[in-house]
């Protein structure tokens, strides 16, 4: 009795614990990126460690644990897939070096308000007023983190609005992908395609790493591949519209981090914008869950 009760929390749980994984690769890769740790590792080769580990790890998951079988994927989406979330991750990677680490991941946290623009492309859905209205008001959140630093828009920003965007498409061919595969399979495709998009930049600016180096590489890897889990594992358990908003605590735990060990400190322009960002996009989950949810009461 005890266990039921407390196990309907469990998928709450999960994504939390997710949250805060996929907030602990970040905050490695900019002190890897930054060289407080250590010498400074260019952002592309974290990148292209946070594939790469991740292929290794899942594939021997996959090979270990593995009860499906691995169908016939369908190569051109997972091609787009891993290409627009190596885009992703590489400017996130190099954004958090540059800028505050809670603007670089509140900008990049754009990308389910790009993800909502792209679907009525791309799916054909149909936004209403409210949602609209959200996207507003997250860009003009946005506005407020690309703010001029001495009458100059800072570039580093606007980029991360790429990698949002990047990541919104990636969102729309997970969603293309979902159902047709499952979650494992679709994981070590993208994770090893992933890996080769990442190798090509590896012939002109990889370094060998020092044992302490390596250590974080794979700490990058291993921490973004266990909140990935655990963000399956949630949604497995229950809706997923419900779960997907909770990945916005990332921002909070990257923010936290930064604090707790580098004595950094957001100024009160990164809360107002990080802070619009996030309601406009757990309004729009809010949203599209009850929209899930009265599509589901009328079949």
């Amino acid at each position: 009795m005890c266990v039921s009760h407390y196990a309907k929390y469990m998928p709450f749980i999960f994504a939390l614990t997710a949250s805060f994984f996929f907030a602990l690769s970040t905050f490695l890769s900019k002190l890897i990126g930054t060289g407080i740790l250590s010498d400074a590792v260019h952002p592309l080769q974290v990148t292209h460690s946070r594939f790469a580990f991740g292929f290794v790890a899942t594939s021997s998951f996959y090979l270990i644990f593995g009860k499906q079988k691995i169908r016939r994927p369908n190569l051109k989406l997972h091609i787009l897939r891993a290409t627009f979330g190596w885009i992703g991750v590489s400017i996130m990677f190099t954004s958090v070096v540059h800028i505050p680490i809670t603007d670089a991941v509140a900008l990049i946290f754009m990308n389910p308000i790009f993800a909502m623009i792209f679907a009525i492309f791309i799916l054909k859905e149909k936004i209403g007023r409210y949602r609209w209205l959200a996207a507003v008001v997250a860009f003009g959140g946005a506005t407020i983190l690309v703010r001029p630093d001495g009458n100059q828009i800072n570039f580093i920003s606007l980029f991360c609005l790429i990698g949002a965007a990047a990541f919104g498409l990636e969102i729309v061919l997970i969603k293309l992908l979902s159902g047709k595969e499952h979650p494992l399979q679709i994981l070590i495709f993208s994770n090893a395609i992933g890996t080769c998009l990442a190798s090509v930049p590896m012939f002109y600016l990889a370094i060998l790493p020092s044992p302490l180096q390596l250590f974080l590489l794979v700490s990058v890897g291993c921490s973004m591949l266990i909140g990935q889990l655990l963000f399956l594992l949630a949604m497995q358990k229950t809706d997923a519209s419900v779960i997907a908003p909770l990945i916005y605590f990332t921002v909070v735990f990257v923010t936290t981090l930064d604090i707790l060990f580098l004595k950094v400190y957001p100024d009160i322009w990164s809360y107002y914008g990080a802070t619009l960002i996030l309601v406009a996009g757990l309004f729009i989950g809010f949203r599209e869950s009850q929209q899930l949810r009265r599509s589901s009461e009328m079949q």
